[in-house]
């Protein structure tokens, strides 16, 4: 079908003479026509790369279990606050006295008793993220709690077990707080972190899966990785296939990684290879940024960026499927290039014009037809006809005024005629007469609809009229990659 096809295009073509009028088109001269005859003659066929049929392996990410509460506090009481308004002692066990800490810094103690307690205050100027670590001698259990300024527990960390290391981690107002280490069991050192950010305080927390952030495609998302236990999750959720990059800009180094899935359906795959351009089934995904080597800062940024390039049909038109990421367009047919679809959209390439004039100079009746068959298919071969993302101008006699865009470029063709240009006129008219029907037709289809937005050839209007300034702009500024 193929050659039939292009030799009946070459007829066409050299009988109405492909040519555009205005400045910045297209034009189809008899040689390229030729050119392209000779491609298909000696079995120049579209070159595909492979989108991989294996799932994109998740990454595995230790995460340090935080607000871990195994116990629970009794109270202000419990660790002697009323009393201490009255005693002399000036040391940190009387919260009157309590040490004040800073951002990024290390601090150390001791508890001397059994269920003493130590204190530590902090102030917010504006609503933060704080994050406390701490570690503590083999032979002691120590807590340690996040109190508002009236001695309320607002967060901390409460693990059973000698040794074992404390993480509390919370998002607070601006104010003063204070941090209560209590040993619970035993006596010894211990030692702590205190970290505090406010860049990223409406996303937090969000150190592990479940406590991800939502985030939506075409997203973009400022943060900090403001610990060295700091990893912060998102999750997006698709309800079409859809293929997406997703990206990272850092000057720290820091990486966004797929960290898993969620959803009966849900399957994520690589683009040639590319583990940053994927294909989502319907689903829920989450990503992970976090530091390489324990870098972090509460002041050096990360933007993350998820960019839907476009959506999927979730049915037919999987066989072939053509990305321009640059122009948004994802095109998808069956092998044969039947049942196609532009970003998800069905297309349509059917059109109907029907115009009749008359007056004393003479009569004019224009009939234009593009009729969408099943036998009519798009052509999937190489070359000058093959499917293309091209950025459309304007022209003088679209089916549907869409503005300048991106637009998809498509030659359909049929065994059987489908496309009729049926112009009669005469008298003054007589030189519009043009009568034909073919089996070939090239368009422009709107991405965000799959809709007809003009005929670029043969257009009985910009190629044969010879009354009136009609044109068709269009430029080539894309290049479409084929997967099958």
């Amino acid at each position: 079908m193929k050659r039939k096809f292009f030799a009946i295009f070459l007829t066409f073509a050299m009988t109405v003479g492909m040519t555009f009028a205005g400045s910045g088109t297209t034009a189809m001269a008899a040689e390229s026509v030729t050119e392209l005859e000779e491609k298909i003659a000696v079995g120049d066929q579209m070159e595909f790369i492979q989108i991989s049929d294996e799932e994109l392996p998740e990454n595995t990410i230790p995460e340090d279990t935080m607000n871990m509460m195994s116990r629970q506090f009794n109270g202000a009481a419990e660790v002697g606050i009323a009393p201490y308004a009255d005693e002399e002692d000036t040391t940190n066990t009387n919260p009157n006295y309590a040490v004040p800490v800073s951002n990024d810094s290390v601090y150390q103690g001791a508890i001397e008793s059994e269920n003493e307690v130590r204190w530590y205050t902090f102030t917010l100027n504006q609503k933060s993220t704080v994050t406390i670590f701490m570690q503590m001698a083999d032979a002691m259990d120590a807590d340690l709690y996040i109190c508002s300024d009236d001695f309320t527990i607002v967060g901390g960390s409460a693990s059973e077990g000698a040794g074992v290391s404390e993480l509390a981690g919370s998002v607070l107002d601006a104010g003063t707080y204070y941090l209560a280490i209590e040993g619970y069991e035993g006596t010894g050192d211990f030692a702590f972190m205190y970290f505090q950010s406010s860049v990223d305080a409406d996303y937090e927390i969000n150190d592990s899966a479940s406590s991800a952030t939502n985030v939506a495609l075409n997203s973009s998302i400022t943060g900090v990785i403001d610990s060295p236990i700091d990893i912060d999750y998102y999750k997006l959720t698709v309800t079409n296939t859809t293929i997406m990059r997703y990206s990272i800009s850092s000057s720290m180094g820091y990486s966004l990684v797929y960290a898993g899935k969620s959803g009966d359906n849900a399957a994520i795959y690589a683009v040639n290879g590319d583990i940053y351009m994927v294909k989502m089934l319907p689903g829920t995904y989450y990503f992970a940024v976090l530091g390489e080597d324990d870098q972090y800062s509460a002041t050096s940024t990360y933007t993350i960026n998820f960019n839907k390039i476009a959506e999927l049909a979730n049915g037919g038109g999987s066989d072939i499927i053509g990305i321009c990421e640059k122009a948004g367009i994802v095109f998808q047919a069956d092998r044969d290039g039947s049942n196609c679809y532009v970003n998800g959209n069905p297309i349509d390439y059917s059109y109907s014009y029907v115009n009749n004039l008359s007056n004393s100079a003479g009569s004019q009746s224009y009939n234009i037809t593009i009729r969408k068959r099943n036998d009519v298919y798009a052509y999937l071969g190489d070359g000058e006809f093959a499917p293309s993302a091209v950025y459309y101008h304007s022209s003088t006699r679209p089916a549907m005024n869409v503005g300048s865009r991106a637009a998809l470029e498509l030659t359909f063709y049929s065994d059987t005629d489908f496309y009729s240009i049926h112009c009669r006129c005469t008298g003054a008219y007589d030189m519009n007469n043009f009568w034909d029907e073919t089996n070939v037709v090239q368009v422009l289809i709107d991405p965000s609809t799959g809709k007809l937005i003009d005929i670029v050839q043969f257009n009985y209007y910009y190629d044969f009229a010879p009354v009136g300034t009609n044109y068709i702009t269009i430029t080539r500024p894309y290049t479409m990659t084929f997967y099958q």
